[in-house]
C-alpha cells in the first residue's frame, strides 16, 4: 500500500498518532511544512491543522494545498484534525474526507483509517470493474459517481433502464466488495417454483422434495444477490421478498423456524414499476423498500456522444490480434444517426458482426453490418408517438417487440437457443417472453 503522509509539527497529539501508526507497521512520511508537493502519491494524507498558525492568509494556503492534492491525486484520502474544528468552518468540506477533533482522533483514529483503507480498496476494485463501462457523457459521469457511493453502503439498490443498457454490469460493480454474488433472473423462474428457488425447502415439504434444498438467498448470505427483471416477479413472491428486506430472515418451505441472513439486495428492471403499481402487478411497499438507492440508466440514443468510445472499445475487444481496424468519419456518422433500440448490446453485436465480414483497415459506413430497416426507425417512432392513449401506445410497443423477436428467430434458422444467445438472454427467459407475447415458435419454424 502507498504510504501515509503526515503534515505535522511535534505535538502531543502528533506523537500519539505516530506511536499508533508505528504499532501497526504503517509506512509514514512526516513533513513539518504543509504543502502539496508530495514526494510520491499517498494513499492517505493526515493534516494536523493545529501545527500551523490560524490566520486568514494561512487558511487560504491550507485551502489551496488541499485543493491541489485533490486535483493531482483524486484517489488520495484526506483526514484533517484540529483542537477546535469550528475555527475552520470556512474550509470547504469537499477538500477532505474526514475532519476530526483531537478527542475524536485519540478515540477513533484506527477505525477511521480502517474505513479510509476500505474506501481505497473499494475504489481500486471499482475502477477494475467499471473499466468496461465506456463513455464520457454527463449521464455516464454521474452514473460512475453514484455507483462509487453505492458500493460503500448496504441499502437495497434499484436499477432501472431499457434492455441492453448494462444493468447487470452496474450490479456487478456495486457488488465488487463482496466475495459472493448470486444472480437471479426473475423472468426465467416458473411461478410455482419461485419460493423454493429463492428461499429453499426442507425434505418432504411437497411432492418431489426428496432432499433439503438451500435457496438462492441463503446461498448469497454474507454477499450480494442480484434480482434481475424484478418487475416479472409474481405477487406472492413479492410478499415473501418484502419480509426478507424488513426482517433479514427467510423461512424455507416446510421449515418451522426462520433463518437470519445478511445479504445486499440489488434489483433491476426494464419495466416502469410505477405503472406496474397502478396496474396492481407490483407492490408499492416493495417498490419503496427496494428504491433506497435508485439508479436510472439512460438509453444509448440519449447519449450518442458515447457511441464513438463504445464502438472503438468493442473494436479493440473483438478485433483479432495484430489486425487493426479504424472507424471512419462516415461510419461513425452512420452509427450516431441510428436510434439503437437494442442499446449497447445491439452496438456490440453490430461491431462484432462487422469485424467478421470486413478485412482489417478503415471501416467505412457501407461496411457496417446493421440490420435492414434501421432507416425506418424515425418513422416508426413518429407513428408510435401519434397514438391517442397509453393502452394503444403499449399495444404498439408489444407489436413491435413481437415482430422483432420473430425476425430474429427466423434469422437464426428458427432456433430459440441461438437467438437467445445472440440477444444476450437466457433461453428460458426468451421462451417466457415469447409465451407472454403470444408468439408460436413452432409456427415460425
Amino acid at each position: 500500500m502507498q504510504p501515509i503522509v503526515f503534515f505535522t509539527k511535534e505535538t502531543d497529539t502528533s506523537s500519539f498518532i505516530l506511536d499508533v501508526l508505528s504499532s501497526v507497521d504503517y509506512q509514514v512520511e512526516i513533513h513539518a511544512e504543509f504543502n502539496s508537493d508530495l514526494s510520491r502519491l499517498a494513499a492517505i494524507v493526515i493534516v494536523d491543522l493545529d501545527s500551523f498558525t490560524v490566520t486568514a492568509d494561512n487558511l487560504t494556503v491550507i485551502t489551496t494545498n488541499l485543493t491541489q492534492i485533490r486535483t493531482q491525486s483524486p484517489d488520495t484520502m484526506l483526514l484533517v484534525y484540529a483542537q477546535n474544528p469550528e475555527q475552520y468552518a470556512n474550509l470547504p468540506s469537499n477538500l477532505y474526507d474526514n475532519f476530526l477533533s483531537v478527542e475524536a482522533v485519540r478515540l477513533h483514529l484506527m477505525s477511521k483509517l480502517a474505513r479510509l483503507k476500505e474506501i481505497i480498496a473499494a475504489r481500486q476494485i471499482f475502477r477494475e470493474r467499471m473499466s468496461h463501462l465506456v463513455g464520457k457523457s454527463e449521464a455516464m459521469n454521474r452514473l460512475r459517481k453514484t455507483v462509487e457511493r453505492a458500493i460503500l453502503h448496504t441499502g437495497p439498490v434499484l436499477i432501472q433502464g431499457e434492455s441492453g443498457v448494462g444493468k447487470d454490469l452496474i450490479a456487478r460493480a456495486i457488488a465488487c466488495v463482496y466475495d459472493k454474488f448470486v444472480t437471479v433472473n426473475c423472468s426465467a423462474i416458473p411461478e410455482n417454483l419461485f419460493e423454493s428457488e429463492l428461499f429453499g425447502h426442507t425434505r418432504g415439504a411437497f411432492t418431489g422434495a426428496q432432499n433439503e434444498r438451500i435457496g438462492l438467498f441463503e446461498d448469497a448470505n454474507g454477499g450480494a444477490i442480484f434480482l434481475d427483471e424484478i418487475g416479472d416477479m409474481p405477487l406472492h413472491a413479492q410478499v415473501k421478498l418484502l419480509r426478507v428486506i424488513q426482517n433479514h430472515e427467510i423461512r424455507p418451505i416446510g421449515a418451522n423456524k426462520t433463518r437470519h441472513i445478511d445479504v445486499r439486495i440489488i434489483a433491476a428492471t426494464n419495466r416502469d414499476l410505477k405503472e406496474e403499481i397502478r396496474e396492481k402487478r407490483f407492490r408499492e411497499d416493495l417498490y419503496y423498500r427496494l428504491n433506497v438507492i435508485p439508479m436510472q440508466l439512460s438509453p444509448l440514443r440519449d447519449r450518442k456522444e458515447d457511441i464513438e468510445d463504445l464502438a472503438n472499445y468493442f473494436i479493440h475487444q473483438y478485433a483479432p490480434a495484430g489486425e487493426p481496424y479504424i472507424l471512419s468519419a462516415g461510419a461513425l456518422q452512420k452509427l450516431q444517426q441510428y436510434n439503437w433500440p437494442g442499446n449497447i448490446r445491439e452496438l456490440e453485436n453490430v461491431v462484432q458482426r462487422t469485424l467478421c465480414f470486413t478485412d482489417p483497415g478503415i471501416l467505412n459506413a457501407e461496411d457496417l453490418q446493421m440490420d435492414e430497416g434501421e432507416s425506418g426507425t424515425t418513422m416508426a417512432n413518429a407513428s408510435i408517438f401519434a397514438t391517442s392513449s397509453y393502452d394503444e401506445f403499449r399495444e404498439k410497443q408489444l407489436d413491435e417487440e413481437r415482430e422483432f423477436l420473430k425476425a430474429k428467430i427466423l434469422e437464426n434458422g428458427g432456433s430459440v437457443s441461438l437467438t437467445a444467445e445472440r440477444l444476450g438472454m437466457l433461453r428460458t427467459a426468451l421462451y417466457n417472453r415469447l409465451t407472454r407475447l403470444g408468439v408460436n415458435v413452432k409456427g415460425l419454424k
